[in-house]
């Protein structure tokens, strides 16, 4: 028996553009929402952020349900997620519930326990650990906390079915792993992301302001990237830039920039467009040539 840690830090996925071709693997939906660890004691549970922030107050629904289960003390792993009308992560419905305070329907899925009742067991293979929590969700009758379940198949065939339905990805973890806090290759993160081609209207700093044309022939602005160009592309692109007085948006960013003439176009991969009209979590891949203006 070991006295239960005050804190443990989450085991987090590689980015991988195609899946692993040696050993065993298993693989879970990529859920869009709030990385969280669950600490339960005696009766009392916390939740903790990714950064180590206590949650707790922020969910007391989910709290309250935590602290329900049938143990003594226990360390979990999982996210918490607001789903949509067809029982898909909306990453903006989450932010919304956070910001109203109106909590009571966001759901925590589980997929890993790290310590139960007196016992670490990061040590154990993950396919262990997971049955084990499997074991305890079992008993455990609260619509608020699900088990995160892992999908038989190709990979490749799982991540066209995530896409298609329009979910962020998948994680593959390997089956014989133990639980390692930080960055780690024995999980990765193969994400549904969409590219498109984003007209420059700005630079500020090392980032580019983008924006796509509207019906009317507005520039509407869609986000910042950071640019990510060698000093030889970055010099060659500064004397195609054409600077200009205003900016080129129809509604201005609120940012000090160097506004430049909308013809050179970034192609940029991002996860979603927001209700608000913008993408989210762009990254710049390379400036178009084929298709400027």
């Amino acid at each position: 028996m070991s006295d239960l840690p005050a804190l443990i830090e989450p085991e987090l996925a590689t980015l991988a553009t195609r899946p692993p071709t040696h050993g065993e693997w298993s693989y879970e939906i990529k859920f869009d929402g709030y990385r969280m660890m669950a600490r339960i004691e005696n009766g009392d549970a916390r939740l903790i952020s990714r950064n180590g922030l206590d949650w707790s107050k922020k969910m007391p629904h989910i709290r309250a349900a935590l602290a329900s289960f049938p143990v003594d003390n226990a360390w979990l792993d999982g996210e918490a997620v607001a789903l949509d009308a067809h029982g898909r992560p909306d990453f903006n419905a989450l932010q919304n519930a956070f910001d109203r305070r109106s909590v009571a329907e966001i759901t925590l899925f589980l997929f890993d326990l790290l310590w139960l009742d007196g016992i670490d067991r990061r040590h154990e293979p993950l396919s262990t650990r997971r049955q084990l929590l499997r074991e305890l969700l079992d008993v455990v009758d609260s619509p608020l906390i699900r088990f995160s379940d892992t999908f038989d198949g190709d990979p490749d065939q799982l991540l066209l079915a995530a896409r298609e339905m329009k979910l962020e990805g998948i994680i593959g973890k390997r089956t014989d792993s133990p639980y390692r806090s930080g960055r780690s290759k024995d999980w990765i993160k193969m994400k549904c992301e969409k590219r498109e081609g984003f007209l420059i209207g700005g630079v500020a700093g090392g980032s580019f302001l983008l924006g796509v044309r509207e019906e009317d022939g507005s520039l509407r602005y869609v986000s910042d990237v950071e640019a990510h160009l060698s000093p030889r592309q970055t010099v060659a692109l500064q004397g195609r830039l054409k600077p200009i007085a205003e900016s080129p948006f129809a509604k201005r960013p609120k940012r000090n920039a160097v506004w430049v003439q909308p013809e050179i176009i970034a192609q940029v991969r991002f996860l979603e467009w927001t209700p608000t009209g913008r993408i989210r979590h762009g990254v710049f891949e390379k400036i178009d040539t084929a298709h400027n203006l």
